[in-house]
């Protein structure tokens, strides 16, 4: 086995790309960042694993990871974790954690940990959910809109919030307004629902990769919940995506979050499959 490591994203897309597209779903955030461009302050990890050396060589999986964020190792599910681990250490290379589905990033992390000591010391679990036949709420007050250039301030504070609540930290707001000039470049967009003339809740949703279009962030103001913004501003971001020309529609649901699983499931949403996040500590 044999790890290959990219330094051009074009270069790691010609191999990678045709082997996250066997399962867009499961691999929508792979394939979003290939279309719109790998973000990251510092180089990104692009890696491919081969069954062998040679022009003959069959792909075996696919990882990537951008710092500061955990590696996703999605596309590792069909390669052998062991070989993969040890090839990595061996480079030298240090992980702050793993991210992908469940049984995957499960399998990696003990191997990590076994081969170099560091502790597992949280995980955070998420649902992926895929639209069925979508059931949009009635009565809600107010409307939607694609929100425009003036708006950016109102985005960037929710993103901020939405950070905080979700992950416990509060980005850079110029790091957050970045993301909505990057957003818009790849033709995505972000979806406001406003209420009495002021904007109450915010959906951002991807133009299609490999026909999956992905909804996420979803963020209500928390002084206007239970008043059903998030789920009809949810719907529209759906409408906005099969549109766009989807042939699937996903979200990620945070597994501690009741409330946002139950809104999903009776907008028509359907689970696929758990993903979980580990983070490496060295004791």
């Amino acid at each position: 086995m044999r790890l290959r490591f990219h330094s051009d994203v074009e270069d790691f897309a010609s191999s990678a790309a045709s082997w996250y597209t066997r399962r867009p779903m499961v691999h929508t955030i792979e394939l979003s960042l290939l279309r719109e461009g790998v973000p990251s302050d510092e180089p990104p990890l692009l890696m491919t694993v081969w069954d062998r050396a040679g022009a003959d060589a069959e792909l075996l999986g696919a990882a990537i990871r951008t710092p500061p964020l955990p590696l996703l190792c999605g596309g590792l599910s069909a390669a052998p974790d062991d070989g993969v681990v040890g090839e990595m250490v061996g480079a030298g290379l240090i992980l702050p954690g793993v991210r992908g589905p469940r049984e995957t990033a499960q399998s990696f992390a003990d191997q990590w940990c076994a081969a170099t000591g560091a502790v597992a010391v949280s995980s955070a679990g998420e649902r992926l959910y895929r639209l069925g036949t979508l059931t949009a709420p009635a009565g809600v007050p107010g409307g939607h809109r694609v929100a425009r250039k003036a708006e950016e301030p109102v985005l960037v504070k929710f993103q901020c919030e939405f950070a905080a609540e979700a992950f416990g930290h509060v980005p850079d707001p110029a790091r957050a307004a970045a993301t909505l000039t990057a957003a818009a470049a790849a033709g995505n967009a972000f979806l406001l629902w406003t209420a009495e003339g002021a904007p109450v809740s915010m959906a951002g949703v991807r133009r299609p990769a490999a026909g999956v279009s992905r909804i996420g962030p979803v963020y209500t103001a928390p002084e206007v919940r239970g008043r059903g913004f998030g789920a009809a501003v949810t719907a529209a971001a759906c409408r906005w995506a099969l549109a766009a020309g989807a042939t699937q529609v996903v979200l990620f649901a945070d597994l501690d979050n009741p409330t946002s699983n139950r809104v999903y499931q009776r907008l028509g949403f359907v689970p696929v499959g758990d993903s979980i996040t580990v983070e490496f500590r060295v004791p």
